[in-house]
């Protein structure tokens, strides 16, 4: 017991002093590589809210809410829509410090839980998609600017699957697209 009551002082102290936990929101550009029926020729624009955990020196895991928006010609409608994709992402992220600097370079792998929208230019819904599977993966820079907080630019791609719905339109097929983001993160 007192050998207990003398290490666990110093256990708590030494992890008050690694702070495994962030919070990150980060936005930008968005490109897709396929659209329904041919490609999207203009830039969407989405954003994301993350929470972080680092359980080991370099691993962590983060999870949160995405939402990406593109606006283009959708066939089935004959006239421009915008599609909206919502959902909810949960990965793991390793990340590395650079030697002789203050930043870090990390590589994230995710699991999307998502579903689109597609919106007239009146915002009439004519089609949503039950969520559904696809995936993630990026890299990028944790450029820290104080103790607590990071600026964080990030390259990432995402795809999902193909989704169906019971409505008249038929189904949109795989969407993917590449982003740069640029976020802030805070660790606790």
């Amino acid at each position: 017991m007192a050998v207990i009551m003398a290490i666990l002082p110093m256990a708590l102290a030494a992890q008050g002093e690694a702070k495994r936990g962030g919070f990150e929101i980060n936005g930008g550009m968005a490109l897709s590589t396929r659209f329904p029926g041919d490609v999207i020729s203009n830039i969407g624009a989405g954003g994301e809210a993350l929470l972080h955990y680092r359980f080991t020196k370099h691993l962590g895991l983060y999870g949160g809410w995405g939402y990406n928006a593109f606006r283009s010609d959708y066939e089935p409608a004959r006239h421009r829509c915008d599609f909206e994709e919502t959902g909810y992402i949960i990965g793991l992220q390793y990340k590395r410090p650079m030697e002789f600097s203050n930043v870090s370079v990390f590589v994230r792998g995710a699991f999307q839980y998502k579903h689109i929208e597609i919106e007239d230019p009146s915002g009439e819904l004519l089609f949503d998609t039950t969520h559904g599977p696809g995936w993630q993966a990026g890299f990028g820079l944790d450029l820290p600017i104080s103790g607590k907080w990071s600026v964080v630019p990030e390259l990432k791609f995402s795809a999902l699957t193909e989704r169906k719905e019971s409505g008249t339109f038929e189904a949109i097929p795989d969407r993917s697209y590449f982003s740069v983001r640029i976020g802030m993160l805070k660790i606790f």
